[in-house]
């Protein structure tokens, strides 16, 4: 019996298909110029290289195209992504509402440096003071930083339960380097003066979101740094911690520039981001490699003296003492599992080298069901579940350090 080449089935299966490719084809058109628009016009304002010649900056290849509108359309999500929507709706809700509004116990505009703009508001409490201070490095961005509005009602919240905040504006040069030393002096400020406003002195922690944290884990390595390269130049005149050259003698430059860094007692890092080696790799697969704030803030083959969990691995390979003490005492790492900003993976990868080089207190929390964890958005309404559940952390991060002493100070 001769075999049947179609059977009723295939061929109804066929003319299915057809007739969808057919109906989505008026549709498909339109949404690829679209798709084609919104990644130009991004290129065209994001990409550094289009002020030269935008025409040749411009992704032809429908798979570049694609690839790069995914990573944008994700990056979208996880700046709205979580409760965004009813967290901002409620803290609308609260700020109308006269009977729930919050006391502003803010002290504006205080200078803490040489410079004009150094320049921080202070947040006391005003009952059941713990002593602990919380610096935030305010910002998303590496190259300057802003005290915008949105960070004063998260830093509200932390004063309400009972820590002093600090909300200082840092960058006034517009570089990573500038934001570092003048976050430098903002601390030293605190530490300098904590007793005159009812803190602790050594109860310092510094709090970041995204670059924020990156940044503020670059700070917490700047004394153990200092000390190494101080230690190994005494041995053998230029000597190197990290594999590249270049990136090593950023490095150096970057540490240099931060003179005598006060030790912290503890680090609350948000989303953030630790190894830009692995970020820019991880862009380029996505097709952003141009268009992100990494590559406008981290020059070429300096990737790797900006990665915090690059440089405690080097440390910890090539030191074979190095004193707790140089470290913070607890650091806690935040973030979401749904993350496609900086992924789950770089916190875990900063709570491994932690672990390894002998901090005391690591912990880490994943938010299994959210996209970006922003305190700035979470803590716009302090009775939610989320804002609850962060500064339930935070607490506990900071209040760990009671039963310990206090580190000494170096300013």
């Amino acid at each position: 019996m001769a075999r049947k080449l179609w059977s009723w089935r295939a061929c109804a299966w066929y003319v299915g298909v057809l007739s969808v490719v057919l109906a989505l084809l008026p549709f498909a058109i339109p949404l690829s110029i679209l798709a084609y628009a919104v990644v130009w016009v991004y290129t065209w304002t994001h990409d550094p290289r289009a002020r030269k010649n935008f025409v040749k900056v411009l992704p032809i290849d429908p798979r570049r195209v694609f690839r790069c509108g995914q990573a944008l359309w994700a990056g979208m999500l996880d700046g709205l992504g979580g409760p965004t929507a009813a967290l901002v709706w409620a803290f609308v809700a609260a700020k109308l509402s006269r009977s729930t509004r919050a006391q502003d116990t803010a002290v504006r505009d205080i200078q803490y440096g040489p410079l004009a703009t150094h320049r921080l508001d202070l947040f006391v409490p005003l009952s059941t003071a713990t002593g602990a201070v919380i610096v935030i490095f305010p910002g998303y961005r590496w190259s300057r930083t802003k005290r915008a509005r949105m960070y004063r009602p998260m830093a509200q919240t932390l004063c309400g339960d009972g820590l002093f905040v600090v909300l200082p504006r840092v960058g006034s040069q517009g570089s990573p380097g500038d934001a570092l030393e003048d976050f430098n002096v903002a601390v030293q400020w605190v530490v300098a003066n904590a007793a005159n406003f009812g803190a602790d002195a050594g109860r310092v922690h510094v709090m970041g979101c995204g670059a924020g944290a990156h940044l503020c884990a670059m700070y917490s390595l700047a004394a153990p740094l200092r000390t190494w390269y101080a230690q190994a130049d005494r041995m053998a005149r230029g000597a190197q911690l990290l594999a590249s050259a270049d990136a090593d003698a950023a490095l150096r430059r970057t540490v240099r520039r931060i003179h005598r860094p006060p030790r912290v007692a503890g680090l609350v890092l948000v989303s953030g981001v630790y190894d830009i080696v692995a970020q820019r790799r991880y862009e380029a697969d996505r097709c952003i490699e141009n268009l992100t704030a990494a590559a406008r803030a981290f020059a070429k083959g300096e990737e790797e003296a900006w990665s915090p969990a690059l440089a405690v691995r080097a440390l910890r390979r090539r030191s074979a003492v190095l004193p707790p003490e140089l470290f913070p005492r607890s650091v806690l790492l935040i973030h979401g599992r749904l993350d496609s900003t900086f992924e789950l993976a770089q916190s875990q990868r900063m709570f491994r080298e932690l672990c390894a080089v002998g901090v005391p207190d690591v912990q880490m929390k994943i938010y299994a069901n959210l996209r970006r964890v922003d305190p700035a958005i979470a803590l716009l309404a302090p009775r939610s579940a989320l804002a609850q559940s962060l500064l339930e952390d935070i607490r506990a991060s900071v209040k760990n350090q009671d039963t310990q002493p206090s580190p000494n100070q170096d300013a």
